[in-house]
């Protein structure tokens, strides 16, 4: 068992899984120092950031066409006067 760390989050993870943590940004430490053993893979750290980054645009966007559609909903239901 490795021990794994990512911010004030501490993890102990299988061998084999390191490798998989180290990808999405935890770094390797010496369990018994606390030491950092191995950093998170850099590449995949700017991958994500920039997953993040898009994921909040498109949230935005879609945020922008919802209130745009709720108010086309709302002025179809709106029962018109005359």
């Amino acid at each position: 068992m490795k021990m794994v760390m990512k911010g004030n989050k501490q993890l102990r993870v299988a061998d084999e899984r390191v490798e998989e943590m180290l990808a999405v940004g935890f770094c390797e430490v010496d369990a018994k120092t606390g030491k950092i053993l191995r950093e998170p893979k850099q590449d995949a750290l700017a991958e994500l950031k920039k997953e993040n980054k898009d994921l909040k645009k498109e949230n935005e966007a879609l945020k922008k066409e919802n209130e745009t559609l709720k108010k086309e909903a709302e002025e179809r239901n709106t029962p018109k006067e005359g």
